[in-house]
């Protein structure tokens, strides 16, 4: 009986062994399971945070698809862009064209190689940029484009109204001419038809000057863009027209280039007129000039757009809806108000 009894003992503690030893190495198994796939989902959480925050702190770098840095408009444009991004702790890329479109499209596809995270472009022709900008947004680049809403391939486009450019100035000209000359004037226009903007500028600019002041004669018209070629038309202008009164243009450079074929000429006196168009730094400080004939600028947001588009690239990438298409605001400017536009 004894033995039997112990016999029994023996073989219930061995049962309740062989239990505890399971269950300890089930829990031991179950615990480590769960460890390490809690270890799995840390170190992948932690993963991901790290590329988020990698994400969150890349340096902002963009492109800037420039036509002509070497343009006045663009030397002020370009410093104050550059100012703004560096602000946000970025950099900015120059890709200056000198003027030539496929310089410029190669030149798109280079920053595109550069990884930006934004690109802007003022074309000098859109219609050929657009296979490159269309790169460049399938590569998930923001594009700004600038200066033309013929620009197919953009997240949102700052312009300004070129036929309401050419209004503004032609209107300004044709009151000088009636105010200062009776009504009576020989005018030279220096225009460019080197892309659809500019030529828009250009055929209103002329309409306005006939439907303001329609005794004026338009006794010459000749294309300039750069301030050496604008300087070289207004002195042949002067040759062959000296009695000349007013010069009407549709850009900065070709006012300032007029200006000093006028200076040579000996005609920078009295009543003489010259426009210009872009509201740049060198044209508000020479319109202010003592005895200068440069006597008015337009304004199309000149010192507001670089802030305009570093916000609108901010927001893009932050994944905010803007405005696709943005007008600049159009203001006269001369020498009672030059220094209001002003860089600040």
């Amino acid at each position: 009986m004894q033995r039997s009894l112990k016999h029994l003992l023996t073989t219930v503690i061995a049962i309740l062994l062989v239990g505890v030893m399971s269950a300890c190495g089930n829990g031991n198994g179950n615990g480590g399971n769960e460890t390490s796939s809690a270890n799995t989902n840390t170190a992948a959480g932690a993963s991901s945070n790290q590329a988020e925050g990698s994400k969150e702190k890349a340096p902002l770098k963009v492109g800037f698809a420039v036509p002509d840095e070497a343009h006045p408009y663009f030397i002020a444009q370009i410093g104050a862009i550059k100012k703004r991004v560096q602000e946000q702790g970025g950099e900015l890329l120059v890709a200056n064209a000198g003027m030539d479109v496929n310089k410029q499209i190669n030149n798109i596809e280079n920053l595109v190689s550069s990884k930006v995270q934004a690109m802007i472009v003022f074309p000098i022709d859109p219609k050929p940029l657009e296979d490159s900008l269309k790169k460049a947004q399938d590569a998930g680049i923001r594009v700004v484009g600038w200066g033309s809403f013929g620009i197919e391939h953009a997240d949102v486009v700052v312009n300004s109204d070129h036929t309401a450019v050419g209004t503004a100035v032609g209107e300004d000209a044709a009151k000088w001419i009636n105010e200062k000359f009776g009504g009576n004037a020989e005018v030279g226009l220096i225009i460019s038809t080197y892309n659809p903007g500019l030529t828009e500028r250009g055929v209103a600019l002329e309409a306005a000057i006939k439907k303001n002041a329609p005794n004026a004669k338009i006794v010459a018209k000749h294309e300039a863009l750069t301030v050496a070629d604008s300087q070289k038309v207004a002195e042949n202008l002067l040759t062959a027209h000296p009695n000349i009164q007013v010069i009407a243009t549709i850009d900065d450079s070709e006012a300032l280039g007029a200006y000093e074929a006028v200076k040579s000429h000996g005609k920078a006196t009295g009543h003489f007129y010259i426009n210009g168009v872009g509201a740049t730094p060198e044209m508000l400080t020479k319109l202010k000039e003592e005895g200068s004939v440069l006597r008015t600028t337009l304004d199309m947001a000149t010192s507001k757009n670089p802030i305009i588009i570093v916000d609108n690239i901010l927001k893009l990438l932050g994944g905010e809806s803007v405005e696709r298409d943005q007008l600049s605001k159009l203001t006269i400017v001369n020498a009672s108000n030059a220094d209001a536009f002003m860089p600040k």
